[in-house]
């Protein structure tokens, strides 16, 4: 028999490996056999994740966790820092990867759906040292996007009344946002769901207005002005050249954050094999539309030297959101804005709560965190990760009571970087995975979902993530900007420091791609099959074809 039959023979015969223990045990002592069932059975009754998330939860998870406070309010300063056929370069190509990262990501974790997916595929498939740095580094990101959360938020209160101090709106926040995730994966998907039917509406709604306040239809001015690319002949399409599109980088990745939240949802979801495809398969026109569509509209209508744009030497800071309107004649329009944006800031907190308590929570069960933070009560949560999370990110959100007002742009630009690393890293893993798979002989064909043009997607991403990451603090060396390069460079040192000591630490090495385990927690594919094929097919005429599909994608 070759090596191919016996792997073949290998997997037709496996599960997991623990039901290999018991029934090796079984055969050799049928009393050991009893007393790990026993032990397995107590294990079992044990408060899990709940898998509560339905298939509308997740779809708009799979949005809701992206667009975030970096559109609606960063994306001034990117305007600022690139010009607007720079912002909009910069959003293409973050852009881009993304949608690789999405694709391989929802990959693996349709094959093993597990809570915490990418840190235990990095493990699994990498190396032990380097799945426990990506992991750290992906709870510490979405810790620190809480803490800009609540940085934000005061900002987008000043709108209504400065009267209130900044911590007072803060914590006011992040208990709303604790007690939300304290009831619960479902409780979290019904809030996230509802944030983000209203910032698609508002998206919809603001490009629209854009565009036809561009055109001259609408205006506060009479006769109205007609924008359309003015603003990129002057005072240019460019603010800051090639270096500027570079600098816009990293803030159109912390905009992007929250792409493969799907993989930390596909251990609570009802149906992951059939939920997470059909989250991830639009994913394209999601970008296109949400973000490149919204860069556009505000590149036409908004000159990128407008003071009111977030950047560190202005005093004023407003939402792009809220000058398009104001320039469309719909100033009363704009306090309904200002109500969204809090929800987006609200929500992505909202999020990063969520994403982060299942990070340090996965970790834990890994081994790799305290056993408190494993544990999960009754509803599902992860009580000591989720409390902890929180206890962190208020402590780095005090930290912007100390003088100087560029904290804000430090967290972003911190948390940006991090979230390269946390691509760069999952398209790393996916790489060695399919690679693992073709060496044991199995079809790509049986997977739920295919990424695309393989393997160009992951050696793209891990370059481009490695370079940009390089590249982005370029312009804070001269003249020295001590804030810049600690933004930008500061989370690549630790993350390389940790990876250096664990590696030290523990002597893991690079696992062969021979020994690469692609069986454990490996889904039900039969199930997957039967209702992958009862999916209902889009008959009717074309136009009612076209609507359908539209409301799919967005919805």
């Amino acid at each position: 028999m070759d090596r191919k039959e016996r792997q073949a023979d290998q997997i037709s015969n496996y599960s997991t490996k623990e039901e290999t223990k018991i029934e090796t045990l079984d055969c050799e002592n049928g009393h050991e056999s009893r007393s790990i069932s026993a032990l397995e059975s107590q294990e079992s009754e044990k408060p899990v994740l709940k898998r509560s998330l339905k298939a509308r939860h997740l779809a708009m998870i799979s949005l809701g966790g992206v667009i975030g406070q970096g559109l609606f309010l960063s994306a001034g300063g990117n305007l600022h820092r690139a010009g607007p056929a720079g912002a909009l370069i910069a959003y293409a190509i973050i852009g881009f990867i993304v949608y690789w990262v999405t694709f391989s990501l929802g990959e693996m974790a349709t094959y093993i759906p597990v809570s915490g997916s990418f840190t235990v595929f990095c493990r699994r498939f990498v190396d032990t040292s380097f799945g426990t740095t990506i992991g750290y580094n992906y709870w510490a990101c979405w810790t620190i996007i809480v803490a800009a959360e609540l940085v934000a938020l005061p900002l987008v209160m000043s709108f209504w009344t400065d009267k209130v101090p900044d911590w007072a709106w803060s914590g006011i926040f992040l208990v709303v946002i604790y007690i939300l995730n304290m009831f619960g994966a479902r409780s979290y998907g019904e809030a996230e769901y509802w944030f983000s039917v209203i910032k698609i509406i508002a998206v919809l709604i603001f490009i629209i207005i854009g565009c036809v306040t561009s055109g001259g239809l609408i205006g506060n001015t009479d006769p109205h002005e007609v924008y359309g690319f003015k603003y990129w002949s002057n005072p240019g399409a460019f603010s800051n050249g090639a270096l500027g599109v570079v600098n816009a980088f990293v803030l159109a990745s912390f905009s992007m954050q929250g792409t493969e939240i799907v993989g930390i949802t596909a251990g609570e979801c009802e149906n992951p094999l059939k939920q997470v495809p059909r989250a991830i398969r639009n994913v394209f026109w999601r970008i296109i539309i949400f973000y490149l569509g919204s860069v556009f509209v505000m590149g036409m209508v908004i000159p990128w030297d407008d003071p009111r744009n977030l950047n560190a030497g202005s005093g004023v800071t407003v939402s792009p959101f809220t000058i398009v309107f104001e320039k469309a004649g719909l100033s009363s329009v704009a306090h309904i804005m200002n109500a969204v944006i809090l929800i987006t800031v609200l929500s992505c907190a909202n999020s990063g709560m969520y994403v982060s308590s299942r990070m340090l929570c996965a970790l834990s069960k890994e081994g790799l965190a305290h056993r408190k933070f494993g544990y999960i009560n009754k509803r599902g949560v992860p009580v000591y990760s989720l409390t902890l999370t929180a206890i962190v990110g208020l402590i780095t959100f005090a930290t912007s009571f100390i003088p100087g007002k560029a904290l804000f742009v430090v967290l972003t630009d911190l948390s940006g970087i991090a979230g390269f690393v946390t691509w760069g890293g999952i398209c790393l893993a996916h790489y060695r995975f399919r690679k693992a798979l073709k060496y044991q002989g199995r079809s790509v064909a049986q997977l739920p979902i295919t990424t695309p043009f393989h393997p160009f997607g992951d050696i793209f991403g891990m370059i481009a993530c490695i370079v940009i990451s390089l590249m982005a603090g370029y312009s804070y060396f001269v003249p020295a900007d001590p804030v810049g390069l600690i933004g930008n460079y500061g989370g690549l040192i630790v993350v390389g420091a940790l990876f250096l000591v664990l590696k030290f630490y523990t002597k893991s090495k690079l696992i062969p791609i021979s020994e690469i385990d692609i069986d454990s927690g490996r889904a039900d594919y039969d199930t997957y099959k039967d209702d992958h094929n009862s999916d209902k097919v889009i008959e009717g005429p074309w136009w009612k074809r076209a609507w359908k599909r539209i409301v799919y994608i967005v919805t």
